[in-house]
């Protein structure tokens, strides 16, 4: 698939079927939408995982759709995504595995 990239898209690259994705940081309205699934998230929450990487690329490619996502993604790639959009949001520090840890 392919999709309208912005200029200068930023964030973390990651291979989808082959193709390179920039995910970019979660802006704050998302992580207030997603937090509540963010927080009680469990690696094979498929539905979270398909929202999270949505927002996240949707921020680089304004035209990718939710569907877009869901059909793109496979199962050996949800803890990459995850971990890269979580990572480049600021939401997972070096030694915190979740979203919402203790800020300390």
């Amino acid at each position: 698939m392919q999709f309208k990239q912005v200029d200068n898209p930023r964030g973390s690259t990651v291979i989808v079927d082959g193709q390179p994705f920039v995910f970019a940081p979660l802006s704050l309205g998302a992580v207030e939408k997603l937090l509540p699934a963010l927080q009680s998230f469990k690696p094979d929450d498929v539905g979270t995982v398909i929202d999270v990487a949505h927002k996240s690329l949707k921020r680089n490619y304004p035209d990718i759709t939710r569907d877009d996502v869901a059909e793109m993604l496979f199962m050996d790639q949800l803890t990459e995504v995850m971990e890269a959009v979580m990572s480049v949001s600021g939401l997972k520090g070096n030694d915190d595995n979740s979203a919402g840890g203790s800020g300390e």
